[in-house]
């Protein structure tokens, strides 16, 4: 007790002894950290630049001195004269903006003498520099107005996101792509042999590759695959392989068209003396083929399901009338009946159309993104020529209208027919950049830092080391000729592979 006794009188005498030595001059400390916040920063309204550029949010990261917009803004935004609103917590003494021009010179403005000068943003980062009101405290921050380097929501077929055909053949002259619950499988023939090859997932490029015997007069282009089986014409009979296409039995059943798997099952097209019928296995149901419908060259078909069904749905687009000419409806089948459900239809009748279901993305007035599902449909022919356009539809297949701009193939990629697409993901991440993995990094908000943004808000996130990306692979597809594109070529939306903002 003596001896905490002892320290507490010490302990005070040495607080008493600092009083009396500083009494004269004594000031209250100053939060030095605080007095030069910023707590909101935002560019002025200027529509010639961009609509609603105000409303643009931007992340302010106290600890490292950094403000930028985390979320790019549209590619080919010019950013060299922008005026920006800046406010501090506890005002400022002074506040100078230093920006280089496209020379590398360095230009100095005074904002709180002249806070409605452009700043020019485009050459890298504009620095802040920061005196409190009491002159005690500095601090620099990094400004950056960051611009998307590409066409965020354009499809992009990256030149080098191309292979060749999985097969053994050098030079196959045919190909059909199919996909089952567990494997996606393509069929190749050089004519003579065929060459099966099968992966659970293309972006591997890892392909197990054997040579097959199908039934006498198989048709290649019949090729379809439902949940666990595999299904051919050959010579007008529907064939089934439940090993991966290792062997085939007959079933029995006599077809001239196989629109689809449905479940484990086909269904598909037969001509009787009384007219055309749908047919499937192995329900061996049959009805009469509702008038319009194609029997031939319909596309690739669509699974999917209506909030409110029972049961699911597919559908195809396009495909030849018996009476020869080319339909531009969407022919929808729900287990047991066929239905035209176009509203608006293809501009004109195409068949042998490429049908995948993917994603497009709308940016609202203020810059919100939403990402929306949708049906993509390109290529086909309609008799005399190959169609280059890409038509999205957001409502299963009945309205149909030409993509933007943005959606549409580039030079580089052929108009084609016959060719199949599937949609898989692939992972991401701030080391890709190989093979397959080409994209874009975006901006994000580091993790660990203190947010303040305009208006008030804020947000902290961890560190994003990788994310899944959608891709549209392409197998195959023929030229106006009939010859093969021996090509499988990928693509997706360029917002996918920028780096997310948590």
């Amino acid at each position: 007790m003596k001896k905490l006794t002892i320290l507490s009188l010490a302990a005070l005498f040495a607080v008493s002894a600092f009083v009396g030595c500083n009494s004269s001059d004594y000031t209250p400390a100053e939060d030095l950290s605080s007095s030069v916040a910023v707590y909101s920063f935002k560019l002025s309204k200027d529509d010639s630049v961009l609509t609603n550029l105000d409303t643009v949010f931007f992340s302010i990261d106290l600890v490292n001195g950094r403000i930028f917009n985390a979320d790019s803004l549209p590619f080919g935004t010019k950013t060299d004269k922008l005026v920006p609103v800046i406010n501090v917590v506890s005002g400022a003494s002074a506040a100078t903006l230093t920006w280089k021009d496209s020379s590398g010179k360095d230009t100095t403005s005074n904002y709180i003498t002249n806070s409605t000068d452009t700043v020019d943003f485009s050459n890298g980062p504009v620095t802040l520099k920061l005196t409190s009101l009491s002159g005690l405290a500095q601090k620099d921050y990094s400004i950056e107005v960051n611009v998307h380097k590409h066409k965020t929501d354009s499809m992009v077929w990256s030149q080098a996101a191309l292979r060749k055909l999985p097969t053994s053949f050098s030079t196959p002259k045919a190909q059909r792509t199919v996909q089952t619950s567990s494997a996606i499988y393509t069929l190749t023939s050089d004519g003579t042999a065929f060459c099966m090859a099968s992966t659970d997932t293309p972006a591997s490029d890892r392909w197990d590759l054997k040579t097959v015997a199908l039934p006498a007069g198989a048709d290649i282009n019949s090729f379809t695959g439902a949940d666990n089986s595999l299904y051919i014409l050959a010579s007008g009979h529907l064939y089934r392989s439940t090993d991966g296409g290792a062997s085939w039995s007959d079933t029995g059943e006599t077809w001239q068209h196989i629109y689809c798997a449905y479940g484990d099952g086909a269904v598909g097209a037969r001509h009787d003396s009384d007219g055309w019928k749908s047919v499937s296995y192995p329900s061996k149901a049959t009805t009469t083929l509702p008038e319009g419908m194609p029997v031939s060259g319909t596309s690739q078909t669509s699974a999917y399901k209506f909030p409110m069904s029972q049961k699911h749905q597919v559908l195809f687009v396009g495909g030849k009338k018996a009476d020869g000419t080319m339909s531009a409806d969407t022919w929808a089948y729900d287990g047991s009946t066929w239905a035209n459900i176009s509203v608006k239809p293809l501009p004109k009748g195409l068949g042998d159309m490429t049908v995948v279901p993917f994603f497009i993305f709308k940016t609202n007035n203020i810059f919100v993104v939403t990402k929306e599902s949708v049906l993509l449909a390109f290529g086909g022919n309609d008799g005399t020529e190959p169609n280059d356009s890409v038509y999205i539809s957001n409502d299963y297949g009945m309205n149909w209208s030409k993509g933007s701009s943005l959606m549409q193939l580039p030079d580089y990629v052929p108009a084609m027919s016959s060719a199949q697409a599937y949609v898989y993901e692939s992972t991401l991440s701030s080391r890709s950049g190989y093979g397959w993995e080409s994209f874009e990094t975006a901006y994000r908000i580091p993790a660990g830092a203190i947010y303040y943004g305009y208006p008030t808000l804020s947000r902290a996130t961890t560190a994003v080391d990788s994310w899944q990306s959608p891709y549209i692979y392409v197998f195959g597809g023929t030229a106006t000729d009939g010859s093969l594109y021996d090509t499988l070529w990928r693509a997706t939306i360029n917002r996918f592979t920028f780096k997310p903002i948590i």
